[in-house]
């Protein structure tokens, strides 16, 4: 269950991102604090992160992903508050505001919402105004800052390879690879995963040359996801975590191709 400014939680969470050029390196944070049984301030915990090339509402949902996250893995049948400066990403959640960027994110954040509710964890989210001398908003976005600024400037630049194609360095296998490029039709961003591992590298900068690249691979629209879900729950699937993130990584092409041969069978 998802409400509005109703202050009676034993644990608030302030959440917060950060981005330097924006897109640029980014970084967020959240602050967990826990009331005890007699009701003083107890445990304080702090979650924090960052990404090389990023944008600031991404770090912003971020932050609130990994308080969800840290909800459904320590919380049940409590109320929280969550605070958040960002409008975009309170409304989006509120107020239903259409969702046009970040839709993995968006997707995964849905997920987790959803295992709140099943937990019976009530959560209240809260719009804090930045840099308004609020201590643990202005604490958090410090956080923020600082992950940001842990971003190495090297990680995001791509090193020219002998094909003209950019050479990025995954941080997961180590390897320096020609990243695998596609253009995410929603954002109009590029991405980058690793030719060797699979994983998500960063987000490219949209030169000609990467552009060019990016729309060889056109990844799957959110209309489409939301199609191929609605598809497969109708044919009584139970769709896990896993299987949506399967689905997101089919291409515009072969998403097409799925929901052309579903409607071909009515």
């Amino acid at each position: 269950m998802v409400r509005m400014n109703s202050h009676s939680s034993k644990i608030a969470i302030y959440t917060d991102g950060s981005c330097l050029n924006n897109p640029g390196r980014g970084g967020y944070g959240a602050i967990i604090r826990q009331m005890n049984t007699k009701g003083a301030l107890g445990d304080e915990i702090v979650l924090r992160g960052g990404e090389a090339v990023t944008t600031n509402n991404r770090m912003e949902m971020k932050a609130i992903l990994e308080a969800v996250k840290w909800c459904n893995n320590n919380v049940k049948d409590e109320i929280v508050d969550i605070y958040s400066d960002s409008s975009y990403v309170l409304n989006s959640i509120t107020q239903g505001w259409k969702k046009k960027a970040n839709i993995e994110l968006w997707a995964e954040l849905d997920a987790e919402l959803g295992k709140i509710m099943k937990a019976g964890i009530k959560i209240n989210w809260n719009w804090v105004k930045g840099h308004a001398g609020n201590e643990i908003n202005e604490r958090v976005d410090k956080i923020a800052v600082e992950e940001s600024y842990k971003q190495k400037e090297t990680d995001v630049k791509p090193i020219k390879g002998e094909n003209g194609k950019g050479k990025y360095n995954c941080k997961k296998c180590g390897k320096n690879v020609n990243g695998v490029l596609s253009f995410m039709p929603d954002s109009k961003m590029i991405r980058v995963d690793c030719s060797n591992c699979g994983n998500y590298i960063m987000f490219a900068e949209k030169t000609n040359e990467n552009l060019k690249l990016a729309l060889e691979r056109i990844l799957i629209s959110k209309a489409q996801l939301e199609k191929i879900i609605e598809i497969k729950k109708n044919r009584g699937e139970n769709l896990t975590e896993a299987n949506i993130k399967k689905i997101k990584l089919l291409k515009k092409d072969e998403a097409d191709g799925f929901i052309a041969s579903e409607q071909t069978l009515f």
